[in-house]
């Protein structure tokens, strides 16, 4: 009877493990972290009560919101219209905390006359990340924009000459003035704008609803509308807008989630 008992249960914990595999995921994901799967051509994904897209070859792609824990629901439907429920474990990401002085004090508490063109860049920003197209370059493995010295981690809580702000959206990285940004994947550049926050700031639509954006940039040598291949020169690192100094701001969004762009670069 033992014998019989632990088969079974040998049984069910196989079954849990080639569940999870079915979409062609990690059995493990982390919080603000950006996945792509694959599945049979003609199946159907769900992420909770929301059905992913997918396209013609079964491949797809999602974000976990940054604060998301515990264990994510899916569901995949096969070609044969079989249901299988998936559970994936989320593990939660350590968010630090960053204090930043010396920002002119008009970037920490604008002043009433630039509220207007604030909630007009956002607006922009938003149209921007909501682009749907069918592009699938999402599916190839991200290269780094710029080399430099990481000075600022997606999540931290930053306070900002001593005032409480929002969490930080991307990631930095420090370059001298002038460095080359490449694009890291191949996409279209979807806007191009100068922005309060972020200064001269480019979006790139890689399909899907994932996009990247890079902020802070000194010169911009791309066009709304430019189609891109991986490694293109899109413009340099400069440090205009809310920054103390030289470096590039780094954005993964899938929709209006956005991610953690040091979790796409490996090691």
């Amino acid at each position: 009877m033992r014998v019989i008992i632990c088969s079974l249960i040998l049984f069910f914990m196989v079954g849990i493990v080639q569940a999870k595999n079915l979409l062609g995921l990690p059995d493990d994901l982390i919080q603000g972290g950006f996945y792509v799967g694959k599945v049979a051509p003609g199946s159907a994904v769900w992420l909770g009560d929301r059905k992913l897209k997918i396209s013609p070859e079964g491949n797809f792609a999602f974000g976990l919101n940054w604060k998301q824990a515990g264990m994510v629901k899916m569901k995949l439907i096969g070609p044969d219209g079989v249901v299988h429920p998936q559970r994936l474990m989320v593990k939660k990401k350590k968010y630090d905390v960053e204090h930043i002085d010396g920002l002119p004090p008009k970037m920490v508490a604008p002043p009433a006359e630039v509220l207007q063109r604030i909630r007009a860049d956002s607006a922009r920003v938003k149209k921007a990340r909501a682009i749907d197209s069918d592009r699938d370059d999402f599916r190839a493995a991200f290269i780094w924009p710029v080399r430099g010295r990481i000075s600022g981690n997606f999540g931290n809580h930053r306070i900002l000459n001593g005032t409480p702000k929002s969490p930080h959206t991307g990631m930095d990285i420090a370059a001298p003035k002038g460095t080359a940004i490449k694009a890291p994947l191949g996409g279209v550049v979807t806007m191009l704008s100068n922005l309060y926050y972020t200064g001269n700031t480019v979006i790139i639509d890689h399909g899907f609803g994932v996009s990247t954006v890079f902020a802070h940039m000194d010169t911009v040598s791309v066009r709304t509308g430019q189609q891109l291949t991986q490694g293109d020169q899109i413009g340099t690192v400069g440090a205009t807008g809310r920054a103390t100094g030289p470096h590039l701001h780094w954005g993964l969004n899938w929709y209006k989630e956005r991610l953690n762009p040091a979790l796409v670069l490996g090691k």
